[in-house]
């Protein structure tokens, strides 16, 4: 019964941690990305009737997990350079990078994604963010362990407001990683019908990178922020302020949170140079939570 229910934790509450055999970036710059899987015709949807009325205006999350085949670290890569997992069905995309599937091979469906399987134990060596992921000449390199997925519907119908995301993983009172919170822009996903899947994912590690202090390490120091002269555009990462520690062997949990907010920029000029701060005014949000071992 028990490992039965350690398996339920894994898949329902899922991110997914894949192993990866690059070096990846250094600390502070972006790890995550996100990814539209808008559904062909809504089939599976919920009937507009009273008696099953569509989802109320919102967020849902549908799944989140550690996924992966090994605990070597590093992203594998195609031979373009994109990511190998996760790997995205065809369609107009920048990447085509499962053309198909299955065995006898068939084209990969449009807007199909695959994944590694979820892991609920992953190993403490290849995670500690120093055996993988110390600082090298002085500059900390980033080497993940795995990676991060969690997914979600957007039935916000919102497309004006800006779409953030973070990761904070903790053991006990310790936190061994902090995103900080991570701006992608002006939500593009709204208004879909039917409504669209996200996925949001990204290498991780754990620990300090050798590092002390706030945003050290794995808390994630600004990135593209604040703005210098003008807004930030594109993604960019307010810091958190945390202060990272080594993990340790044991349960880590997990919480991502997805949030559609307004952004409210400040701006303030010293010496004749002006910065531009955020605050945010929140719409909707959804946090995943699940459990992972280190061993």
């Amino acid at each position: 019964m028990k490992s039965r229910l350690f398996l339920v934790v894994g898949l329902v509450a899922m991110i997914a941690f894949i192993a990866c055999s690059q070096l990846a970036v250094a600390q502070g710059k972006p790890h995550y990305q996100v990814k539209i899987l808008p559904k062909a015709n809504a089939e599976f949807g919920p009937g507009a009737t009273t008696t099953n009325p569509p989802p109320a205006v919102g967020l849902y999350p549908t799944w989140a997990a550690f996924t992966g085949t090994s605990n070597n670290g590093g992203t594998p890569l195609n031979t373009d350079g994109t990511w190998l997992w996760p790997c995205f069905g065809g369609g107009a995309t920048a990447n085509v990078d499962c053309p198909t599937i299955g065995d006898p091979s068939i084209p990969f469906p449009v807007n199909g994604v695959v994944v590694g399987t979820p892991q609920y134990t992953w190993s403490l060596a290849a995670c500690d963010g120093t055996t993988n992921g110390s600082s090298m000449g002085g500059s900390p390199t980033y080497i993940p362990c795995g990676q991060t997925a969690s997914w979600y519907e957007d039935d916000a119908n919102d497309n004006t407001d800006d779409l953030l995301y973070s990761i904070v993983i903790t053991q006990g009172t310790s936190i061994i990683v902090d995103s900080g919170t991570v701006d992608f822009g002006v939500n593009t996903y709204g208004g879909m019908s039917p409504a669209a899947n996200i996925i949001i994912y990204g290498d991780q590690n754990f620990g300090t990178l050798g590092q002390t202090g706030k945003n050290n390490g794995n808390c994630t120091a600004n990135y593209n922020y604040p703005g210098v002269g003008a807004i930030p555009t594109g993604l960019f990462i307010v810091a958190a302020g945390k202060t990272c520690f080594e993990p340790v062997a044991g349960l880590a949990t997990v919480t991502a949170t997805t949030e559609l907010a307004t952004p409210v920029w400040t701006s303030k000029t010293t010496k004749g140079v002006t910065t531009y701060t955020v605050k945010y005014t929140k719409k909707y949000s959804l946090t995943q939570k699940w459990n992972i071992w280190l061993q």
